[in-house]
This record gives C-alpha cells, sequence and structure tokens, in this order.
C-alpha cells in the first residue's frame, strides 16, 4: 500500500533544514531516509496504542486530545484546560502560624528538629487540593473489513498534525487530526479511496456520571455535565489517621463523624451543586454520504470523506469566582465557535492552523546528527542507548517546542504536571501545579527555545496567585508581600496543602516562580513588561521574604523555617540518639532563590529608577546572609548544619539551585563552590525520576562537562515500558512523553531545554557557544535559539569544532562571546546581524571588525 502521504521539500522549513544538514556533510539530498528527510520531524508507529500512555497528544493551548488510533474503533481522549474539581477558596483553610512560632523557632535553634516539625504538622499545614479533570471521550466506530495491512500512525511536528492510515478489504483509510488554536476546535477528516466505503459510528462520552450526550438533528452531538464539586486525591481514612477531618466540613461533621454521603468524590447535589460545568459539541461538518442520528450517536455511511469539529468550553469565569454560582454558560462559548468553524473547508482551517503553529515552530531548527527516522519511534527509543541514532535526540527537543506550542498559548492556562492531558477524575498528584520545581521546569524551554509568547500563561497565574498569597502572607504570616508555597492550582490557593511540613511547608514558591519574570525580561529586554507586571510582582516576593529572614544566633540572616524538597536529614539528638526530619532553619535552596530574587529585584528597581530604600534594605540583607558552606564530604551542604540525607541519591537536588536554574555559582566566578557542586552531583549519582534526569541534564551542561550531560540524556531515555501495558519506569514512554513515572510532562521540557543548554549558554552574561559538546554530536547546526541581552544565535559546527556562529541583535547590546576559554566582546546596534568563526573573528553586514579578545 501507498504510505500516508508525506509532506514534500515544497515545505519551506524542511527544505531549509536539508540544505543546511547537507552542508555539515553528513547527508546526501538523494537519500531519502537520510537525516533531514520529513521523518526527522516525525513520530511514528506500526501499530495503534494499546493503552493512553502510547496514544500521541495534540493540543491547541486550551483543548487538548490523545489519540490512540485504533482500528476499527479509534478513541480520542479529551481535555479542556480549565475544567477542575472543587471551587474558589473551597481548600483554604485558617491557618496561624504566629501563636507557635517562638515555639517552634526555639525547638530549632536547639536542634530539636522532629519536635519543631511535629507542631508545624499540626498547626501549619492545610488541606488537599483540587484535581484538573479529563472532559470526555470520543469514539468512532469503523465498519469495514476485520483483516488490516499497511498500517501506520503519526505525529507531524512541522505541522502539528496527527495521522493514521490503513488498508481493509482494499480500501485505504486516512484519518487526519489537528488542533487549531485560531479556530478553537478539534479537527478530523476521514477519507476511504473508494467511494461510500466510509462507514461508522460517532459518540461522545465522559468518565463523569453527570455528563449526558445526544443527538441534535443529523450532524451533531451535545454532552453537557458537571465535574466534581469536590475530589480528594487521599483515602478517608488517611485524613482520619491524622486527625484533620475538621479540615473537612463536606465529609465530616464538627464532632469529627463521618457524613452519610462521604466519600473521596462528590458531584453535583452530592455537595450543595458545586462544580464546574463543561459542554463539548461534534458537529459533522462535512460529508459527501449520509448522516443520520441515531439516539445519543450519529452514523455516516456510504461515504468517501467526512469532516468532524469538536468545540468544547466550561463555567470557569475566572480564578476568584464560582463556576456553580458565577459562572458562565459554557454553550456561550460553544456555540459560535463551532459555528465559525463549520464555515470553513477543511483545507482553510488546515491551512490557518499551520500557518499560526509554523510561526512559532519554524524559529528552531536543530540538526546533530544522522537520524534513524526509518524505524518507529517506539524502536528507536529502545535503541536509543546504542549511540547511533543522534536525530532522536534533535526530535526530542523539537517535540518539547511542539508540546509547549499545543500545551501553552496567550490566554490559556499554564501547563500542569501533565501540560493539558489528563485521563483521571483523581490524577497522580492531581494533575496540579508543584511549584517546588516541576511547574518552573515546564517553562525552562520558553524563552531560549524562542517561545516567549507561551510564557505569558505563567505570568497571569502569578498575577492571580499573588492576590491569593497577599492575604497568605497576612492572615497566616503577619508578614508584607505574597507568598506561595509548594503547590497551587486553577483556584490560586496560596496555603500549604496537606501533608507533612516536607514537603508541603515551602514558602519560597513566589520567590522561585519570580525568576521567570525576571528572565523573560533578560531574553525581551521588555521594559514596560518589567515595570507593570514583573517587577510589582517579584518586590511582593520580595517583601515576604525579607521579613521571612531571622538571625541565626550569629549575625547571619536564615530563613525561620524550611525544608529542602523533598528530603530529609538524619541527626542525633541531646541524647545521641538517631532522629530524622525536614525541617530546619535556613535550608541551602532557601537562601539561593533569595539571593537570586533580591540580586534581580535591585537591579529591576535600579532600572526603573523605584524604590530606593527598598533597594537599600534588600542589599544589607543581601550581605547578612549566611553563606553558601562545603560540607565533610566536599559537597555544597543542603543544610546549615552538614546533615546526612535520608536517601543519599534522593531525585531533588534542590541545593544545586545556584548553580542552574540560577547563576550564583560557576565555573569562573566561584570555583571553589563549583567543585563543591561536582561532587554533590556525584554523590546523588545519575539515576531517579524522568524529571530529575533532566535536570541534571541541565547541571552538567552548566559544568561544560558535554560527556556526563550526554550520559543524563542518555539515562533519560530509557524506555518507561516495561512489559504489556506497563509504564512503571522513569524515562520516556512510547510516545517521547516523559515518565516519572508515572507521566508527568515537565521532563520533555527540562530534557530539551537541557538540550539547548548543552549547545549555547547565556546566563554568566556572556554567549557561551557550544559549551558542552558531547562527542556523540561531532557535527551540525542549531538555528534561532534565544538568548539572555536579547540576542538570536545560530551555530554550526563540524568534528567538533565550531565553524561559524551568526548572532542578531534584537536590542543592540554590547555583546560578549566565549568559545572555550577564549572570549571576545564587540558592540551591536539594534536589528544587525554579527558572524563570529572559530578563531572569534567577528564580521558585520561582510565588514570585519578588529575586536581584541576580552581575556
Amino acid at each position: 500500500m501507498n504510505a500516508v502521504p508525506r509532506p514534500s521539500d515544497a515545505n519551506p522549513s524542511r527544505r531549509r533544514f536539508r540544505q543546511a544538514a547537507a552542508a555539515c556533510g553528513t547527508l546526501s539530498l538523494s537519500a531519502p531516509s537520510a537525516a533531514g528527510a520529513p521523518d526527522d520531524l516525525t513520530l511514528w508507529y506500526r501499530q495503534p496504542a494499546p493503552d493512553w500512555n502510547e496514544a500521541l497528544p495534540i493540543g491547541n493551548g486550551r483543548l487538548g486530545a490523545m489519540i490512540f488510533g485504533g482500528v476499527p474503533e479509534e478513541h480520542l481522549q479529551l481535555n479542556e484546560d480549565t475544567l477542575y474539581s472543587d471551587e474558589p477558596g473551597q481548600q483554604d483553610v485558617p491557618i496561624d502560624i504566629r501563636p507557635t512560632f517562638d515555639k517552634v523557632i526555639k525547638l530549632l535553634r536547639a536542634r530539636q528538629y522532629a519536635e519543631a516539625e511535629a507542631i508545624m504538622n499540626r498547626h501549619w499545614m492545610g488541606r488537599v487540593w483540587p484535581c484538573y479533570q479529563p472532559l470526555g471521550d470520543l469514539y468512532l466506530e469503523f465498519e469495514h473489513a476485520e483483516r488490516v495491512t499497511g498500517y501506520r500512525r503519526e505525529l507531524d511536528l512541522s505541522e502539528a498534525i496527527s495521522r493514521v492510515q490503513y488498508d481493509a478489504g482494499g480500501v485505504t483509510f486516512r484519518r487526519e487530526y489537528l488542533a487549531t488554536c485560531p479556530g478553537q476546535v478539534i479537527a478530523i477528516r476521514l477519507t476511504a479511496s473508494r467511494k461510500g466505503a466510509l462507514r461508522l459510528r460517532i459518540r461522545l462520552a465522559s468518565v463523569h456520571p453527570t455528563a449526558k450526550a445526544r443527538a441534535e438533528g443529523h450532524h451533531l452531538i451535545v454532552m453537557r455535565g458537571k465535574a466534581p464539586g469536590l475530589a480528594v486525591r487521599r483515602t478517608l481514612e488517611w485524613i482520619e489517621s491524622r486527625g484533620d477531618q475538621w479540615k473537612y466540613p463536606e465529609l465530616w461533621d464538627e464532632n469529627g463523624k463521618r457524613r452519610p454521603n462521604a466519600k473521596t468524590v462528590l458531584y453535583g447535589d452530592e455537595i450543595g451543586g458545586r462544580g464546574m460545568e463543561f459542554e463539548a459539541r461534534l458537529q459533522v461538518a462535512a460529508c459527501d454520504g449520509a448522516v443520520a442520528a441515531d439516539g445519543t450517536t450519529l452514523r455516516i455511511h456510504d461515504a468517501s470523506e467526512a469532516v468532524l469539529l469538536i468545540a468544547a468550553a466550561t463555567s470557569y469565569n475566572g480564578f476568584n469566582r464560582s463556576p456553580s454560582r458565577e459562572g458562565v454558560d459554557p454553550a456561550t462559548r460553544v456555540v459560535p465557535v463551532l459555528a465559525a468553524a463549520a464555515k470553513q473547508t477543511w483545507d482553510q482551517i488546515r491551512k490557518l492552523h499551520t500557518e499560526d503553529y509554523r510561526r512559532l515552530y519554524e524559529r528552531v531548527s536543530l540538526y546533530l546528527g544522522p537520524s534513524r527516522s526509518d524505524t518507529p519511534t517506539d524502536e528507536r527509543i529502545a535503541a536509543f542507548a546504542d549511540g547511533r541514532d543522534p536525530g532522536l535526540a534533535a526530535l526530542y527537543f523539537q517535540f518539547g517546542r511542539y508540546l509547549m506550542i499545543s500545551g501553552s498559548r496567550p490566554g490559556t492556562q499554564p501547563l500542569n504536571l501533565q501540560g493539558i492531558w489528563n485521563r483521571e477524575v483523581i490524577p497522580p498528584w492531581a494533575s496540579g501545579y508543584t511549584i517546588n520545581i516541576n511547574t518552573e521546569m515546564n517553562y525552562w524551554l520558553a524563552e531560549v527555545g524562542n517561545l516567549s509568547e507561551c510564557h505569558e500563561p505563567l505570568f497571569r497565574m502569578l498575577s492571580e496567585l499573588a492576590v491569593n498569597g497577599r492575604k497568605v502572607a497576612k492572615e497566616m504570616y503577619g508578614r508584607r508581600g505574597w507568598v506561595a508555597h509548594h503547590n497551587t492550582t486553577l483556584w490560586r490557593s496560596a496555603q500549604p496543602v496537606d501533608n507533612a511540613p516536607m514537603p508541603s511547608f515551602w514558602p519560597l514558591g513566589a520567590g522561585w516562580l519570580s525568576q521567570h519574570l525576571w528572565e523573560h525580561y533578560q531574553f525581551t529586554g521588555y521594559k514596560n513588561f518589567l515595570r507593570t507586571t514583573a517587577y510589582p510582582l517579584m518586590k511582593g516576593a520580595a517583601e515576604f521574604l525579607s521579613d521571612w529572614l531571622i538571625d541565626d544566633g550569629n549575625g547571619r540572616l536564615v530563613t525561620a523555617a524550611g525544608v529542602s524538597p523533598e528530603i530529609g536529614f538524619r541527626y542525633r539528638d541531646a541524647q545521641g540518639q538517631e532522629r530524622r526530619s525536614g525541617v530546619s532553619m535556613g535550608p541551602t535552596m532557601d537562601l539561593a532563590i533569595i539571593r537570586e530574587l533580591f540580586h534581580a529585584v535591585i537591579e529591576a528597581s535600579t532600572i526603573l529608577d523605584a524604590d530606593a530604600d527598598f533597594r537599600e534594605e534588600l542589599r544589607q540583607k543581601l550581605d547578612r546572609l549566611l553563606p553558601y558552606q562545603v560540607g565533610s564530604r566536599g559537597q555544597l551542604q543542603e543544610w546549615a548544619e552538614d546533615h546526612m540525607e535520608t536517601d543519599p541519591e534522593h531525585r531533588h537536588i534542590s541545593h544545586l539551585y545556584a548553580l542552574h536554574p540560577g547563576t550564583q555559582i560557576s565555573k569562573r566566578r566561584t570555583p571553589k563552590l563549583y567543585e563543591a557542586a561536582r561532587r554533590t552531583l556525584e554523590l546523588r549519582g545519575d539515576e531517579g525520576t524522568g524529571w530529575s534526569r533532566a535536570w541534571k541534564i541541565n547541571f552538567w551542561a552548566r559544568m561544560e562537562d558535554g560527556e556526563r550531560a550526554y550520559k543524563l540524556l542518555r539515562n533519560l531515555f530509557q524506555p518507561a515500558k516495561s512489559g504489556e501495558i506497563r509504564y512503571n519506569r522513569g524515562g520516556v514512554l512510547p510516545n517521547l512523553l516523559c515518565s516519572h513515572p508515572p507521566f508527568q510532562i515537565d521532563g520533555n521540557f527540562g530534557g530539551a531545554a537541557g538540550i539547548a543548554e548543552m549547545l549555547l549558554q547565556s546566563h554568566a552574561g556572556e554567549l557561551h557557544l557550544l559549551p558542552a559538546l558531547p562527542s556523540a554530536w561531532p557535527s551540525g547546526f542549531v538555528k534561532g535559539l534565544r538568548a539572555r541581552g536579547g540576542f538570536e544565535v545560530d551555530i554550526e559546527w563540524k568534528e567538533g569544532r565550531l565553524v561559524s556562529a551568526t548572532i542578531r541583535s534584537l536590542l543592540g547590546n554590547r555583546c560578549r562571546v566565549r568559545l572555550g576559554d577564549r572570549v571576545s566582546e564587540f558592540p551591536t546596534a539594534p536589528n544587525r546581524t554579527y558572524r563570529v568563526t572559530e578563531t572569534l573573528r567577528v564580521s558585520a553586514a561582510g565588514r570585519h571588525l578588529a575586536i581584541p579578545d576580552a581575556e
């Protein structure tokens, strides 16, 4: 049979890619399976997905679908990014640390860590957080011959289109799927090569028992439902064992006895009508055969082509409004969107979709060497460790950018733990926003990957989170500014959640998230953004953390109480007994975040000529912060005291925040701390969860050790699938999504950002070219990476050596370039392009600039 039609080199991005790859001397333009062929940007498989963990994701930032590619039944699992359980304020409980604060600090000063933690556990903790919800499921039940040949399922990253093709009964069946951002629908085109051979039944369903589907007319299915008004990811027994019944008046009465309807998921009348309403509509927008309604389903027969459109929305009306009492009727959103899309042909929908997508996607291209693009992606993952498929790393990088474009657009919600793709009513970790690493990792790729616009949902979330964060800072702490702990949700709760203080009592969330605001300014130079959005939020976070610092008894400032996410330590008490805890004063990560934030606020306030008194307050406190310390094993200490970890190879390496994503530890400025960071990485090891390995790629790239960074990339590519429908290992799922386990999307973005970090770094005030190039990528190129200072950079290398770099100055800032130990510095003009050779010879518009080495 014929394969799914592959885009030809008429696609400009593919043509440019092939030409540039040929220039590296590793590609023959006449070799159809060589690197640079269309499949270099395609994930493809010889079989349908047997499980959700192998389905292929599409999305437009708001709507998402996982496509199984089944035969004879197709299944699309659907999501909408505002569909969450619970309602605003429902998670909040009365917490005030002030009555017990002095007692906790006294215990911590006396090294009675476990006793202090017990008080915090009882009085400083909140309740469980709401869950991101699945919307529904689309099923297409095809009627054709059972025997299928020539099956192929794919996701084309160059167009953001998924396809399925196979032969059955002498007929070639094709399906195309896309999620269009301009049109705000999911569109599906079904074709059969023989007239009248396309026959199928269409139905919508949902895991929510409140959802009801009905056919309206002959071309439309409407499904309406309500998400849970409460979804608790703990068992009732677990809550009772902690004595936390008082935090859940929906489930227990004032005496701590279970209410008659007590269970972990409550819908509608079970919880006083609370919950988010949702609606999905499917329309057969075009069909050359017959369409008929059959109860709750539609039937197509005697056709050769049909176009289906799906639109969906919820009653969400803002983070601080009840979706059940103050919500928007989702039909008022869905109906006009679907009507507008239905007026367009498939070609028009596809054209607008691909133009919008390529405007972002085609900014960056990457070639790392030959590719086994003629091998299915799941087989490539299994064989990646042999080192003969560098093209798979490039595909992984671009897949990360694809996920960013598909899951985070201006006006949408930010990417959560699973992006926008979730099938469970109670998903792992509630599929929320874990802000002690995971949410931040989701956006490491945004700026360097030339997708700055996709950062916007995170910034809007911070503005909303700060509203509740100010309330919590005042009512729980009695301090200025705003605070966020280790988790938040659609409703922007800022209190600590349930569980123990380690990990939940971590009031540094606003500090870390503020780094993204500052990074956005450093990359773009948008001063109005700094003035109106970034600086007010950064200042508020700094105000709280300034007030949270106390004297350690030796004249140094430390945070009053905190944890190093999500690891404990061992210590000996006054009686010499070994104890364990997670709480102490001044964990290293706390102080690293505070240093980064205070320096950024000082610089931003100087640029804006604002708040001179506050700037001076931060300067004075910076001088008094407890310095970084090197422990007895040569490692950077994780805590103020040189404790031993409860898990020496723990997945979190939070105390290296100053190395990455921070900027305080570097090879040339802080060599002693740099070596201590190296020793820390060696002690932690090269294993861990999927996202942990992704972070370690970035760490080793900052260490300028390309071989070790590549080893971590290989470890990240460990197949997560261990058996038939078993996905219980950290690494990469067959669909290239990252496995914690289970699936978490942060590792995709962290791994892709790590690849960029190996090729270009700009955190130290210079453009460092090829800082961690591994021998596995001897020749290649990257085009379109962004750098701090307002630069866009192309790099080409051959046999491990720079051929040239092209630097586009967007802002006209002075440019400092590093290659190994050599540095050159030169002035630039806005919107001018400069070429740098291996000898750091710089030319602009064909004219050589006589720039001496800066070192």
